[in-house]
């Protein structure tokens, strides 16, 4: 029988003070800083649709194990594996891997129950999708938040586009042609997060959960885990990060001063000032890949005309692309498998990237019926 240090989803109920159930779902790869695989997303969307089908259980809690990460992002070795492998096995598991992924991202946003995220430590990639999903998110003083795709030669994903192009200009396109790391004041100020708690509290947050007098009106029990998380907030028995987007914001705003990339890479070539966090994200950008920046563009100003639902859709085209396209491969080689940080991207530089490389990247392999998520 395998043991429960061994699952790599833990699930679990516990009694409230009312006689109704709270749910704990544990993302439970600590050694991997609980990245998440299709194995993983796979048990963790069963897990949600039968707590949201069970009347007993009024809200969910989700968590990472151990205190490094509530998840550092999907299993991208298994994903290069996969497109480095001969014959029908090539582009297999990724493609399934992107498909599951995303569909069942976007049915964590449509949970209709309390469901609590706890952002401790890293939260990104695929864990990220997970995580924005929830009603309820809370970042602790380790939050490191971030889509940091373009080191890898991917592109900001499940549903960056929605979430990214909807922040106020230019924080999004900031965070997605950076990588740059958000800590839980940024992330509450920008409302990724809505709760800002020391890492300590979450015991507290269980406890409080299961005295709540709880109800059979959704809409009531929201409002009783708002009151009953901002209350703990501010008994936070610490003080949280200070901001690093107020110090940065001058800055930020005369680097991206307006949306021409070949400009902002010009301006980020010849930054001259002494803000660390700044120069952190520009050296990511200038090590990440010129194709993911180009995509990045298109992706911000296609996503804020799109729903949630479609992002996810046209998404799913662009990780089709990315898969089948030289850059992510070798930035997984390059950053993952030999290590040596020198990733030999397609082009070497923005301006050197043709409209046509991106073009097909959102070119579509099927028909609006046979798309995967069609049924979405």
């Amino acid at each position: 029988m395998t043991s429960a240090s061994e699952k790599p989803v833990v699930c679990k109920t516990l009694k409230t003070r009312s006689g109704h159930k709270l749910g704990i779902l544990t993302l439970n790869a600590p050694a991997a800083m609980n990245a998440v695989d299709l194995t993983m997303v796979n048990l963790i969307d069963r897990q949600l649709k039968r707590w949201e089908d069970d009347d007993d259980v009024v809200a969910i809690f989700m968590h990472g194990a151990g205190d490094k990460a509530f998840s550092a992002g999907g299993d991208i070795r298994k994903l290069y594996d996969s497109m480095c492998a001969d014959g029908d096995e090539q582009y297999r598991y990724a493609d399934a891997f992107f498909s599951g992924e995303y569909g069942k991202n976007y049915r964590v946003h449509l949970v209709t129950k309390p469901l609590v995220a706890w952002g401790n430590g890293f939260v990104m990639g695929g864990g990220l999708g997970l995580f924005i999903g929830a009603n309820h998110r809370i970042g602790t003083e380790t939050l490191k938040l971030a889509w940091p795709e373009v080191r890898i030669g991917l592109f900001p994903d499940v549903a960056a586009s929605w979430y990214l192009s909807h922040l106020p200009y230019p924080a999004g396109h900031w965070m997605a042609l950076t990588g740059s790391h958000m800590n839980a004041v940024d992330c509450r100020a920008l409302t990724l997060t809505q709760y800002a708690m020391a890492h300590s509290q979450q015991a507290d947050v269980i406890k409080v959960l299961k005295t709540l007098s709880w109800t059979a009106n959704a809409a009531e029990n929201h409002h009783k885990v708002r009151d009953a998380l901002h209350a703990l907030e501010d008994e936070c028995p610490l003080s949280l990060p200070a901001s690093r987007m107020d110090d940065a914001r001058a800055d930020i705003q005369a680097l991206l001063a307006d949306r021409s990339l070949s400009a902002i890479a010009r301006r980020f070539e010849a930054y001259a000032g002494n803000n660390d966090w700044v120069k952190q994200g520009i050296a990511n950008f200038r090590a990440g890949c010129p194709a993911t920046a180009q995509l990045i563009m298109v992706q911000l100003e296609r996503g804020a005309l799109m729903s949630l639902k479609e992002v996810v859709q046209w998404e799913l085209i662009l990780a089709y692309q990315a898969v089948r396209h030289p850059d992510f491969a070798e930035g997984i080689r390059a950053m993952v498998v030999d290590k040596d940080f020198a990733p030999r991207w397609a082009h070497s530089h923005v301006d050197a990237v043709p409209k046509s490389w991106v073009d097909g990247l959102m070119h579509s392999p099927w028909s609006r019926d046979e798309h995967p998520l069609a049924d979405l």
